[in-house]
């Protein structure tokens, strides 16, 4: 969107409201769903990337939801089971991640493999271990 009319189609951000993820079963469910199109493969076709000024600006459409994000910004959640517009990014105990996240769907989005999991190597062995 051209910044000349930013503020005019803007006035929709203050009628966001932030949230918990945890007092909304519904947002942790919508966060599962996340995760799995972001480990679906390269290209998925709920998700569409944008590059901007600020950043990386991720759109992503679910069955009944939409997601807004921008990497190291807000992540805005419009869902046809809750009412609003969600700010979801600002709870302390899911900002990482939820960061990890919209960096994943970006990636994907932009044509990446999805990150998997099984190539992490095993945690080293910790002093505390035995032999058994």
């Amino acid at each position: 969107m051209p910044a000349s009319v930013w503020p005019a189609r803007s006035r929709g951000a203050a009628s966001s409201y932030v949230v918990f993820l945890e007092d909304e079963v519904v947002l942790v469910d919508l966060v599962v769903v996340l995760w799995d199109i972001a480990r679906s493969g390269p290209f998925p076709p709920e998700v569409t990337v944008q590059s901007g000024v600020a950043g990386a600006v991720v759109l992503v459409h679910g069955p009944d939801f939409s997601v807004a994000g921008r990497s190291g910004g807000p992540v805005l959640v419009v869902s046809d089971r809750i009412r609003g517009v969600l700010r979801i990014d600002r709870d302390p105990s899911w900002q990482q991640e939820l960061s990890a996240l919209i960096g994943e769907l970006v990636a994907v989005g932009q044509g990446a493999e999805p990150f998997d999991e099984s190539m992490l190597p095993p945690p080293p062995r910790m002093p505390w271990h035995r032999d058994r």
